[in-house]
């Protein structure tokens, strides 16, 4: 742009350019140039103005987008096209925790971070007490972002993540899950029914189904299949393979951060056999609840998610170790496959597609290790198990004698 304006009484003119990226809309270069004494001389300062504006922006393309940029752009597609298994939550804890964690790239092209600053941020991150854990997730989550840029192509002129490859050692120590014995799930239970506390319903649904939380708060009447009472008792003399007391179709989650109701954690709907003891809780509930068309009752605490804290305060004051609420579900399981119930059954009922998670499960009961002691014969005989040996006949004797 050419404009011509007057100083102390003489005339010139200005020239001002302004450049954006068509690549990138935040790419922007701009100069001004002023004092020049003819129009003449401004339109050639223009064209030389435009020359040099136009090779800077290519040179800023060439360097790609600003890791801020990369984030902000990942988070926006992931949002945008659900063409991936991430929850709108997963989506923005990985942003968050990079816009957290990586600040130190800011400001800087993506091309141009090395190894050399990777290395930094996790380092930084092991500094202020993050555990390996923490660590390993916020090294893959940079992983994601940075190759979904390259793909893309927003990142330019490099094909690895600055955390590719960094060695964060072996995860040397790991805490015993949280996890309840099939006696302290019945105390569980029990204390709450004898106390009349007002969670007792929600606690016993989340141990018989192992649905989470946000399943339990959005389940409506609508979702449950319930036979007729007649029919349920005639299932109660049936051996248990044969039994069947309805299902509960998990269609629906409730998400406290945004206050709404969506799919599940996974996406996919799935089914919960009702046993005979659900079956018979859910009959006398659905005589307290009268025309409300959800399940459970609400209580604020829930609304806020803060049903954690009233279980931990619970199992403490019962004399029970503190757990979350999200532990009622790995004791449902946990119980399922020590019972002998096949772990890719109770992947289905519980919605998990990944074995990984399904093995932790696998480990807390045991099942693999059971039995496996058994064919040690160490310590030595009883006199009980003498006075059996005695009255065994030696059949090579017994023979000879014949």
């Amino acid at each position: 742009m050419i404009r011509k304006y007057e100083k102390d009484g003489k005339h010139y003119w200005s020239v001002y350019l302004d450049l954006k990226s068509c690549i990138n809309r935040r790419i922007r270069v701009q100069k001004r140039v002023l004092g020049i004494e003819s129009e003449k001389a401004a339109i050639a300062e223009e064209k030389k103005l435009l020359t040099e504006l136009a090779k800077k922006l290519v040179k800023e393309e060439s360097r790609g987008s600003l890791w801020e940029e990369v984030i902000d752009s990942w988070e926006h597609e992931k949002l945008t096209y659900s063409l991936d298994s991430y929850s709108k939550t997963t989506i923005n804890d990985y942003a968050s925790m990079l816009r957290n964690w990586t600040k130190i790239w800011f400001g800087r092209p993506s091309s141009e971070l090395t190894r050399g600053d990777g290395r930094d941020v996790l380092r930084y991150a092991a500094e202020q007490g993050k555990n390996f854990v923490f660590v390993r997730r916020l090294k893959n989550t940079i992983n994601l972002v940075y190759t979904w840029g390259i793909e893309e192509k927003i990142i330019k002129d490099t094909h690895l993540s600055p955390v590719f490859g960094i060695d964060i050692g072996k995860h040397k120590e790991e805490k015993l899950p949280e996890i309840l014995t099939l006696t302290e799930i019945k105390t569980l239970l029990q204390e709450a029914r004898d106390r009349d506390h007002e969670w007792y319903p929600v606690w016993t649904m989340a141990l018989l189904t192992g649905m989470r939380s946000g399943e339990l708060y959005a389940l409506p009447w609508s979702d449950i299949e319930l036979i007729p009472e007649e029919n349920a008792k005639i299932q109660d003399g049936l051996p248990p393979d044969k039994r069947y007391y309805g299902l509960i179709r998990v269609v629906q989650n409730y998400n406290t951060r945004f206050r709404s109701t969506g799919p599940t954690k996974g996406g996919c709907w799935r089914s919960v056999p009702i046993s005979g003891e659900l079956y018979w809780f859910l009959a006398e509930l659905k005589k307290t609840t009268g025309d409300s068309p959800l399940v459970l009752p609400r209580f604020w605490q829930w609304d806020r998610g803060q049903q954690a804290q009233v279980l931990r305060k619970f199992c403490l004051d019962v004399g029970l170790k503190s757990i979350k609420f999200h532990t009622l579900r790995a004791c449902f399981s946990t119980q399922l496959i020590s019972s002998g119930i096949a772990p890719t059954t109770v992947m289905k009922i519980c919605g998990w597609k990944d074995l990984k998670t399904m093995q932790r499960y696998i480990r807390m009961a045991g099942i693999e290790e059971r039995g496996a002691t058994e064919s040690l014969q160490f310590l030595p005989p009883t006199a009980n198990d003498q006075m059996a040996v005695g009255h065994v006949v030696n059949l090579f004797e017994f023979r000879a004698r014949r």
